[in-house]
């Protein structure tokens, strides 16, 4: 048999060479103590059969015209018999019934991440359609201009009276008027095991769909505006499966259980929790998603909950953003920080592999998890390119930040010049499209070369080949001095801290930085641990680029305040209205819109400065 091209022919494959292999554990309830059931080859391509089959059976409506023929008969498009004859002069068009959803359409997709999404990604791959993963953290604006520009035909929403994501789908639709169908799907559509054998829904006919041809769409965070469609090959998505970051030859098992934190409507979830199982073959534990988890309001697991699981269906290896990692190693301490001997890091040491992506962790946090006998590796990737750098290496080595290039990714690292105030060379990874792995979304068509904005640093020393993130360059901020800087090794340095959850370094066109700090407990503020942090960010910056305490803004439950002083206003608070940080999925600050969101705040350190 050839290679499988596509998705679905990948899992076809599998169908058809071990039907009876596990690929996933499936959670019956979203509790951590919930039972939970093993699903093969056969059953997950059964459940995508049965969704698909119904789908299929689906219709719309559309208008037929009717045209006048030279010899006066009325015609409709299509058909070669009269039409019925009437008033002569005012044809009314018929309607004709089609399929709703056909191969290349576009169809939302609009659910938690679980096991129900990977079915409904599947079906609809199946059919030949494009699925349109659509983020449940997206505002209602947002979600309008992701079917406007994303030509969605049909949304595909879940039902579930715990989730109420269709009832909201249809409202969105209703206030932008907006004429597209929401189809509901609930978890009891595919809860069941049915008995063997099982049909299979049939593929399209070879040749339908080919590897170049667009998978599914993901969306940006919307780091400025709107988040914008991201439209992702078959090529691309299995060129991202075999370079190197989820599968390491020697260490890596068909047998082994991995669980992971990402939601699965992201690339970081989607290749860690889908498409890697389908095409490795070894077990996904899908993820509760308990509704009291503080995290994200329920969208993702909490390291407790991820902790707990990953113990409970035996995981070697677990997955997640910084704050799910860090938060699993702080588990057990009494202060909250790290803690040697504490249940959370104790459990890391046991497991083959820990990896953290979606955005760097603060090097400190990094260094101290290595030292106490953790394989953490780190991970690079994007939702235009997939996994594109890792640090897997022999277990021992400490260079967990030391990331090389997957050998299927064509590249460059382009010279950026000097990190600013420093004598350290940086690099940016810019991608190269190539006919045997296709285009990257977004790359120049001229060129086929995408810019990444990602900057790094040869590491652990200049000739290793190997990098660690840097920052990005679209990250730096131009004092009025004259002086660049990129903030974010500060913020990460901030971000360590077990009494800061968020921080954002402003100052752009100002004479000096400040930072926006979202304390780790909103209610009963550490500002000795926020300063303490501050001072160790301080200590790697030049002196010109340093935090005073009195530019420090703190958000609180009550508004925000200023961590030395009152509002330079003469109020306690520079606003009334509680704002919250504008946070990724990934569980990052989007600059941009903080810099916006908090403009009065972050002008008001500035007031009475030239």
């Amino acid at each position: 048999m050839a290679n499988p091209t596509t998705l679905d022919a990948v899992l076809l494959s599998r169908v058809f060479s071990t039907p009876d292999h596990r690929v996933f554990f499936r959670p019956l309830q979203n509790t951590v103590d919930t039972e939970i059931e093993p699903i093969t080859y056969a059953i997950f391509d059964a459940h995508v059969s049965r969704l698909a089959s119904a789908w299929a059976r689906l219709t719309k409506e559309v208008e037929v015209p009717v045209t006048k023929i030279p010899n006066g008969d009325d015609m409709v498009h299509g058909d070669n018999t009269p039409a019925s004859h009437g008033a002569s002069d005012v044809q009314t068009p018929s309607s004709d019934s089609v399929p709703l959803i056909t191969p290349r359409s576009i169809v939302g997709v609009y659910l938690p991440s679980g096991y129900t999404l990977c079915v409904v990604i599947f079906a609809l791959i199946r059919l030949g359609a494009i699925p349109f993963c659509l983020s449940p953290r997206n505002s209602d604006e947002a979600l309008r201009h992701l079917i406007t520009k994303g030509n969605v035909s049909a949304v595909i929403a879940a039902n579930d009276a715990d989730e109420g994501l269709a009832d909201r789908m249809r409202s969105v639709l209703k206030e932008g008027s907006l004429d597209v169908r929401v189809i509901d799907v609930e978890r009891k559509d595919v809860q069941d095991i049915p008995r063997g054998p099982y049909p299979s829904y049939p593929p399209l006919p070879h040749g339908t769909v080919r590897g170049r041809d667009i998978a599914l769409q993901q969306h940006t965070s919307g780091s400025t505006a709107f988040p914008k469609p991201v439209p992702l090959s078959h090529e691309l998505l299995l060129r991202a499966l075999q370079g190197g970051t989820w599968w390491v030859e020697g260490l890596s098992s068909q047998s082994n259980i991995v669980t992971g934190q990402p939601p699965m409507f992201h690339m970081f979830g989607l290749l860690g929790g889908l498409l890697g199982p389908i095409y490795r073959g070894h077990t996904f534990a899908i993820p509760p998603l308990p509704v009291d988890d503080a995290l994200a309001g329920g969208l993702v697991p909490s390291p407790r909950t991820l902790y707990e699981y990953a113990k409970k269906v035996n995981a070697v290896e677990i997955f997640g953003v910084t704050s799910a990692i860090v938060g699993v190693a702080r588990l057990g301490s009494k202060s909250g920080g790290f803690e040697a001997g504490a249940e959370g890091i104790e459990y890391m040491k046991t497991l083959q592999r820990v990896v953290v992506g979606g955005a760097p962790i603060p090097r400190d946090n990094g260094d101290w998890i290595v030292s106490q006998g953790v394989h953490l590796i780190e991970g690079v990737g994007s939702t235009e390119g997939g996994s594109l750098m890792h640090s897997n290496r022999p277990r021992g080595d400490p260079n967990w930040q030391a990331m090389r290039v997957c050998w299927n990714v064509a590249h460059e690292m382009r010279p950026f010049g000097l990190a600013p105030g420093t004598d350290i060379p940086l690099y940016e990874l810019i991608l190269h499209s190539t006919k045997e792995w296709g285009q990257f979304p977004g790359a120049d068509p001229e060129t086929g070369k995408y810019n990444t904005r990602d900057l790094f640093q040869e590491w652990p020393h200049p000739g290793s080949g190997r990098y660690r993130h840097y920052g990005r360059s679209d990250d730096v901020l131009l004092l009025s001095s004259g002086q660049s800087w990129n903030p974010r090794p500060m913020e990460l340095k901030i971000e360590g801290s077990p009494a800061v959850r968020h921080a954002v370094v402003f100052g752009h066109a100002k004479p000096y930085l400040g930072a926006l700090i979202e304390p780790k407990d909103t209610t009963a503020i550490d500002k000795d641990g926020i300063w303490a942090a501050i001072e160790e960010a301080n200590a790697i910056a030049p002196s010109n680029a340093r935090i005073a305490k009195r530019n420090v803004i703190l958000r609180t439950d009550e508004g925000v305040a200023y961590l030395d002083r009152e509002n330079p206003k003469g109020e306690t608070n520079a606003s009334k209205v509680v704002k919250k940080i504008p946070i990724a999925d990934k569980g990052t600050p989007l600059r941009p819109k903080t810099y916006a969101l908090f403009k009065e705040e972050i002008d008001a350190v500035y007031d009475g400065v030239v």
